[in-house]
């Protein structure tokens, strides 16, 4: 059975009702004619990966909140929104769902930008961009603390094994892994796969991100995820397992500006904002941002 799609309604600012410049007032409900070329976005209202993980729940509502932060930024170029997906206890439908939906978006030339719900959002993700490109050698980028490769049933800590262990033409790579947040048997499965990885002391140290960035060209396509527990506590509190020593808000921007500049980037998603978590909505408000450099970043969007 097909997961429902709701629909989200934008309200904001404005300063002049004769110029539209701002989120809310450009961006407009999806239809099978919207314009190709342009950003659009779906939502995964779920955490059933989380609750399978044993972490802190909340981030089904991570949806609503970032596009409630999304409305007031200035943006002055046609944007659409697909819905959300609402996931339930059967997270492996609604995963199947998203990629469904996403596929569908990818077929009518937009640029699919995904708020999460748990990390689990990026099989659905993954799943929609394999449809949509079924024999092509493929780059999957995470920015997050930990690598998500448990073998056990899906949540949303082992999207990678599912992924690694069914699809021999991606690579995986991920940057900001904390030795805390890792076994050594995750480290190993790591090794064995082949995983491309940099702990957070290599990001700040050498120039990896950005000589992985540039080697990205050698792939057909590129899909793109971050995990909101990579940043620093202080500057995400709203996640399943907030991060002591992760990214700094600026890193973070920075690191996405760069992504969205990949020429052969296909979609981005952006997963674990739990709202019921957050102070004074920082988590919501820092995704929000990070989505809007991501949208005035990608060149094809201006």
């Amino acid at each position: 059975m097909m997961k429902e799609i709701k629909q989200h309604a934008y309200t904001g600012r404005i300063d002049d009702e004769n110029i539209a410049e701002r989120f809310h007032q450009v961006v407009k409900p999806w239809t099978a004619d919207a314009e190709a070329g342009k950003p659009a976005f779906i939502g995964f209202c779920s955490d059933e990966g989380v609750r399978r993980n044993k972490g802190r729940l909340g981030a089904k509502e991570g949806p609503v909140n970032v596009r409630k932060k999304m409305a007031s930024l200035p943006y002055v170029d046609t944007v659409y929104d697909y819905g959300s997906i609402i996931g339930d206890e059967d997270l492996e439908a609604s995963q199947k769902a998203l990629g469904t939906h996403i596929k569908k978006m990818f077929d009518h030339g937009q640029f699919p930008l995904i708020i999460g719900g748990g990390h689990e959002t990026l099989y659905g993700h993954y799943l929609g961009v394999r449809e949509k490109y079924p024999d092509s050698k493929i780059a999957v980028v995470n920015l997050d603390a930990h690598f998500d490769l448990r073998d056990e049933r899906p949540s949303s800590g082992t999207m990678f094994h599912q992924i690694l262990s069914e699809d021999k033409n991606i690579d995986y790579f991920v940057f900001g892994i904390q030795p805390a947040g890792n076994t050594r048997t995750l480290f190993r499965t790591a090794d064995a796969f082949g995983v491309k990885y940099a702990l957070m002391e290599d990001l700040r140290n050498t120039s990896i991100f950005k000589e992985t960035l540039d080697s990205l060209g050698d792939y057909d396509a590129v899909f793109a995820t971050l995990c909101m527990d990579s940043v620093q506590q202080g500057s995400a509190p709203g996640t399943s397992f907030p991060s002591p020593d992760g990214f700094t808000a600026a890193e973070i921007h920075e690191m996405i500006g760069s992504l969205a500049k990949v020429p052969n980037i296909v979609s981005f998603d952006i997963s674990e904002v739990a709202p019921v978590l957050d102070t004074d909505d920082m988590t919501s408000g820092l995704a929000a941002n990070l989505f809007h450099r991501c949208m005035i970043e990608k060149e094809t969007f201006r």
